[in-house]
């Protein structure tokens, strides 16, 4: 293709409906040839074009004479002119104009609009650049000033003025520039992967490039990207992929103006069809979109990889910096200013180091901004050499599952992790949702993004809740034991999509092969496949069922079996509809799930929790326990200490406190009241352990006891031994909100326990506190089923309150109860507590008693109130 097959025949008897028609022949012309010519070719031949008949124009306005020059500007100044893109022109004169030359490009301006032409144009006089390109919008459209005709002195200048450092130094503009993407990259709230990417300002577009470009043109003085190679920037092989990827978005944009018919930059669900039938695709609707998609992704997250890379580049040689802190974590790593940088070339040589990198972002959170462009480069040239999947290596499994129990590992790291390809090279079913369509406007991103981002809501909600309607759903994540086996199951909830059947069953399957296979717990792998299975049954219940009605209730929790199963769901389902579309997370959809999950946990706690599962839970906590403790097998020491000790005992005690209070339990002696309160901490809360001989009123005097001291109970488990001890395990916070900061605090609890559990030493009185009013609301009171025919299982649900305890331990008293097991959990601002009681008798309450404890409850917490 030459410029002779698209010559054009101008002459200044031409009417506009002559100019119009070589016009929309040129474009058919291009239209009929951007499938098998080079798209650079093209772009550069309309721009050609254009040049001609710019001229032929300026010449018939009679403005070839005077002082005055035509320029091109923008893409249109790097001869790079896309189908229905605006024509950016600045016309340029030594003076003002007088009002003769006014009129004359007057004339010339109104000519192009009744072409139908899109114009985006200035008229400047030389003494205005310094002011105009005040503006960093006008300076980067100066940059790219190509003479066209008149005085070619005038874009000299324009050029002069616009290299130097006088209007802009390297630095501001490298600034500036980098601002402006950053604020567009948060518009398009950081990805490049909806359903319908800006081929132009989305990250991976085509601003990506031309933000490269513009501060190559500003820092180098160098007209194009190739010039990079010889500064060292580029290697051969990063120059071709970047020029592969960009003009594969050419070709893309191309064939979205020619579909669309106008200028449009929003690849819209409506045009994908055509858009990929012009490329070549095939007919094909969804097939051709989907592969068409597929490379299109590819091409944006390849040249945003190159992008953040060279942009790092050119900070350290541009920016004048002071010296960067340095520190080093190990002999393959360091921190260098705020990046992760790799000590040596040779660094992933070791597989397991690719997934150690991230396991040190996510250690050194709050220092760690990003990778180091060295850094990239070398994850880049060793993720095109790995022949098979990283899992393949047993460091690197150990490694992966780390990261999923890091604090920090779903933040910076994980989407790092996926930026740069490492979780595609890692897991064989990532690579084949990457860039999978869903073909409908529910769901507003391919397959791997909706993915990255359900794991992203979930670590959001171990923070702050951004709105009220998150509070609970924080509340209950933050209360999970074993979040990996809640991200693990986010991670594998979709992974079954585009393979035929039902992506959840297909799902399941590869999760329990993945758990199997990272030898994780059989109880961890069981839940990961049931959340993965039955990831929608929460979502899909609110829009089917009638949540209100009992039976329903009733049979979900049959389904969900566990309050852990249950709480772990319920997370799952939020961040799996905010990662499906922002708008479809509403208050009335919060509240909804809000009182399913409410509902299903009143009703697991009447009867229908899972035994067999607890049972499963309890043996693994034994072994880890056991292994925790230095052992292969039980001593019988240990043996006959938990044959005496509830199931409940293992089953809400994590392995490492299992472990540490058996040990304590077996070396103490049973004459003695046991209480361990050391620097240890758990759910951000202080452990609290007590352990002794049963005696009437012990569970209210520990509660009083610790109310007096100001100190609030978050968690209780709280059971007896077979025969007659009592096990009290609790997580609390001192005055402050804070766990027991001190030893010397710590020291002073537990002397004040000893005096009262041990030595009857009266309970000191409270202090009241004056700004308390939580208690306004009434509590709910119920009584649930319970298994033991001669105990009554009673829940209390109110607002959070210091006092609340005492209040409740009152009424126990006074009714003279024996309390024989509690469970106490601190929800945000709800307190949500299990009684298994008795009557002074042994037996269980009769109805009047269960009436009348209740009606004491309601009424005496309202006499409490402050008025």
């Amino acid at each position: 293709m030459s410029d002779s097959d698209i010559s054009p025949q101008f002459n200044a008897k031409m009417s506009i409906t002559d100019y119009k028609k070589i016009i929309q022949d040129a474009d058919n012309y291009f239209n009929d040839n951007f499938t098998h010519v080079a798209i650079d070719e093209i772009v550069k031949l309309r721009a050609d074009f254009f040049d001609a008949l710019l001229l032929h124009l300026w010449q018939c306005a009679e403005l070839a004479t005077e002082n005055v020059s035509l320029n091109a500007v923008g893409g249109y100044g790097r001869q790079t002119l896309h189908l229905h893109s605006d024509i950016d022109i600045c016309v340029l004169s030594a003076q003002a104009l007088s009002s003769h030359q006014e009129a004359q490009i007057g004339q010339f301006f109104t000519q192009l609009w009744d072409l139908g032409l899109e114009l985006g144009h200035s008229v400047l006089a030389l003494n205005q650049i310094d002011k105009a390109c005040e503006d960093i919008s006008t300076a980067t459209s100066l940059f790219e000033i190509r003479h066209l005709t008149g005085p070619e002195s005038h874009a000299k200048q324009v050029a002069e003025r616009l290299y130097g450092d006088d209007l802009w130094s390297s630095e501001a503009f490298y600034k500036a520039k980098f601002s402006e993407q950053d604020e567009r990259h948060k518009k398009a709230q950081g990805s490049a992967f909806s359903l319908e990417p800006n081929l132009k300002n989305s990250p991976g577009g085509m601003r990506d490039i031309q933000t490269l470009i513009w501060v190559t043109r500003k820092y180098f003085a160098a007209e194009d990207m190739a010039a990079l190679r010889r500064f060292g920037f580029f290697t051969t092989d990063e120059y071709a992929e970047l020029l592969e990827s960009q003009h594969f978005i050419w070709r893309t944009r191309w064939a979205l103006h020619a579909a669309a018919q106008r200028s449009e930059n929003r690849l819209l669900i409506a045009l994908q069809s055509d858009v990929a039938r012009l490329m070549g695709f095939g007919d094909n609707s969804h097939l051709a979109i989907e592969k068409m998609m597929r490379q299109l992704y590819r091409a944006m997250r390849r040249i945003s990889e190159l992008n953040q890379m060279l942009l790092q580049y050119f900070k350290d040689e541009i920016l004048v910096q002071a010296d960067k802190k340095s520190v080093v974590l190990n002999q393959h790593f360091e921190i260098n200013g705020r990046m992760l940088n790799a000590r040596h070339d040779d660094v992933f040589v070791d597989r397991k180091q690719l997934i150690a990198l991230f396991i040190h972002i996510a250690e050194n959170a709050n220092d760690i901004d990003g990778i180091s462009p060295l850094t990239i480069r070398l994850i880049r040239q060793v993720r095109r050499r790995l022949l098979g999947d990283l899992q393949d290596f047993h460091s690197c499994r150990k490694e992966f599952i780390a990261l999923f129990r890091h604090p920090q590992g779903m933040g910076l790291a994980l989407s790092l992790m996926h930026r740069h390809g490492i979780l595609a090279s890692y897991l064989p079913q990532w690579r084949e949702i990457v860039g999978q369509m869903q073909f409908d406007l529910y769901h507003v991103y391919p397959v791997d993004e909706h993915t990255h981002k359900l794991l992203k809501n979930l670590y959001s909600l171990n923070g702050k809740p951004e709105t009220p309607s998150f509070a609970q759903p924080s509340a209950v994540f933050k209360a999970i034991e074993n979040k990996e086996v809640l991200l693990l199951a986010a991670l594998f909830h979709d992974l079954g999509k585009g393979r035929g059947g039902d992506h959840s069953e297909l799902g399941a399957v590869d999760a329990l092969q993945f758990a199997k296979f990272h030898e994780l717990k059989p109880s961890q792998a069981k839940v990961i496949a049931w959340l993965v299975q039955n990831h929608l049954l929460l979502s899909l219940s609110c829009q089917r069922l009638d949540i209100y009605d009992p039976s329903e209730v009733k049979n979900l929790a049959k389904s969900i079996g566990t309050k852990a199963r249950l709480d772990a769901l319920y997370c799952l389902t939020i961040a799996d509809i905010k990662a499906t579309n922002d708008d479809l997370w509403t208050n009335w959809k919060a509240t909804l799930l809000r009182d399913l999950y409410m509902s299903i946990s009143y009703a697991l706690r009447n009867g229908l929790e899972n035994v067999l599962e607890q049972r499963t839970v309890v043996r693994e906590h034994k072994i880890e326990a056991l292994e925790l403790m230095g052992m292969t097998e039980t001593p019988d020491v240990i043996k006959q200490l938990w044959k005496r000790l509830p199931l409940s005992f293992f089953s809400n005690a994590q392995p490492a406190e299992i472990a540490r209070y058996s040990q304590a339990m077996a070396k103490y002696p049973a004459e003695r009241a046991l209480i361990l309160l050391d620097d240890s901490i758990t759910k951000g809360s202080s452990d609290l352990f007590v352990y002794m001989k049963d005696k009437p009123g012990l569970f209210v005097t520990l509660f009083n006891t610790l109310a007096s001291l100001q100190i609030s109970v978050q968690q209780a488990n709280i059971s007896r031994t077979k025969d007659g001890y009592v096990v009290e395990s609790l997580k609390i916070l001192d005055y402050d909100h804070h766990p027991i900061r001190t030893a010397g605090r710590r020291e002073r609890i537990k002397q004040r326990l000893k005096q009262v559990l041990f030595e009857n030493r009266k309970v000191p009185k409270q202090r009241l506190n004056s700004n308390i009013d939580s208690f306004i609301s009434e509590p709910k009171v119920e009584f649930l089923h319970s298994r033991k025919k001669d105990r009554t299982l009673i829940s209390v649900t109110a607002l959070d309150n210091p006092q609340f305890m005492s209040h409740f331990c009152n009424g126990f008293r006074q009714f003279e109860l024996n309390i024989h097991s509690a469970k106490i959990t601190t929800v945000g601002e709800q307190v949500d507590n299990v009684f298994l009681v008795s009557d002074k008798e042994g037996q269980s309450l009769d109805d009047d008693n269960k009436q009348a404890l209740k009606s004491f409850f309601v009424d005496f917490i309202k006499e409490q109130a402050p008025t």
